[in-house]
Parts: structure tokens; C-alpha cells; sequence
């Protein structure tokens, strides 16, 4: 699991930095949503053309590509309904 995490965290520095962008120019309401949908594919996109060769690692200890990326998008809908409701809220 630990290397999910490192794999998950590389994906979100992406992501996340985007996702604020997009919250910015559209307001705060986006965020959650773009942080589940083109900050994700934007953070897939990146790892995918930086640190391809790394997708080898995660294969040998059983990870697909569809299977992190499917991961990462149940983890940061966790999160982004969270937000969400804070947004909300406020």
C-alpha cells in the first residue's frame, strides 16, 4: 500500500495545482469537481509522459494502470465529496 501512496501523492501534485487553476477561473463550487475528472487526467497524463518506466514497478507488485488509476479516481471522490460538503456548508 505503500507504494500506492507514493504513486497516489505523484499523481495529486499534479492534480491538484490544476485543480486550483480551475477553481479560480470558474469559482470555488469546481473544484471538487475537477479534482475528480481534468486534474486527475491531467496528474495521469503527466506520470504517464514523466515516469512511464514506473509503471514496471507497480506492474511487479500487481498494480495496473487501470487499476491505480481507478484508485486514485475512488480515493479523490472521497475527497472531493468532502469538499463538497464544506463548500457547501460555507
Amino acid at each position: 500500500m505503500k507504494a500506492f501512496f507514493n504513486y497516489y501523492l505523484t499523481i495529486n501534485c499534479i492534480n491538484l495545482p490544476a485543480s486550483i487553476l480551475i477553481a479560480l477561473i470558474a469559482g470555488a463550487n469546481w473544484l471538487p469537481i475537477s479534482f475528480c475528472t481534468f486534474g486527475l487526467a491531467m496528474g495521469l497524463l503527466a506520470f504517464n509522459l514523466l515516469f512511464k518506466n514506473q509503471y514496471y514497478f507497480y506492474y511487479n507488485l500487481g498494480f495496473t494502470k487501470t487499476r491505480l488509476a481507478l484508485m486514485v479516481f475512488g480515493f479523490n471522490c472521497v475527497i472531493a465529496l468532502l469538499l463538497f460538503l464544506i463548500i457547501s456548508i460555507f
